[in-house]
């Protein structure tokens, strides 16, 4: 098995405009018998499911979706030397997989862009987007869930209100995860799972990993 999240640490990044994150003591064991943490995040902190309900009126939240939508077979596609700010499409998926893309994709698709190695640095804004239509297409392939290595599978822009990929995806009552990591040397083919803290709403972080040998 390999973790894929990215752990939660005061003042790691967050999506421009998201909660900073804490997490401090509000018990102490030498003074109170037990330690119990303090934690103040918001509900996309670190690696994180988006639920329809984050860009879609009326969407489902996190407490809607059953946990066999978290878990199953998952198609891996690493892209290598994408500039930063740069879109990749159908084109890239074909050219990095071994046999091409195929006409019938497993429920969960993994995005390796090689970006999670800039995680918690300026350069992690500037991360490659997916194309909107990709996005259409790899749903009418079968996809039910995109996950993704970097902040959003769309651009960041500070103050940005164009989510594409998330409208595409959300709007079709998938599901999204960002901020992966790990993804180095995983197949082609591998089962995953994302498990979303217990909690009712727009989205959630999540244990992300990967079932392998």
């Amino acid at each position: 098995m390999r973790e894929l999240s990215h752990p939660i640490s005061t003042g790691m990044q967050v999506y421009p405009g998201d909660p900073d994150v804490r997490l401090e003591p509000a018990l102490e064991l030498a003074r109170d018998g037990v330690d119990v943490a303090r934690l103040h995040l918001g509900s996309h902190t670190g690696t994180h499911l988006d639920a329809p309900s984050h860009s879609v009126a009326g969407g489902r939240t996190t407490g809607r979706i059953a946990l066999d939508e978290l878990v199953g077979d998952a198609l891996v596609v690493h892209l290598a030397g994408l500039a930063p700010r740069s879109t990749y499409g159908l084109d890239a998926f074909e050219s990095a997989l071994a046999g091409g893309l195929p006409e019938r994709v497993p429920p969960i698709v993994i995005v390796d862009t090689g970006w999670a190695a800039r995680f918690g640095s300026p350069a992690a804004l500037d991360h490659p987007a997916l194309d909107a239509d990709a996005a259409a297409e790899l749903m009418r392939r079968g996809l039910r869930l995109l996950a993704v290595d970097t902040l959003s599978p769309d651009p960041t822009v500070a103050g940005g209100t164009s989510f594409p990929v998330h409208e595409v995806v959300l709007g079709g009552d998938a599901l999204i995860v960002e901020n992966l990591t790990g993804l180095d040397g995983l197949p082609e083919r591998v089962r995953a799972g994302f498990f979303p803290l217990p909690i009712d709403a727009d989205g959630a972080p999540v244990r992300a990993v990967a079932f392998i040998d």
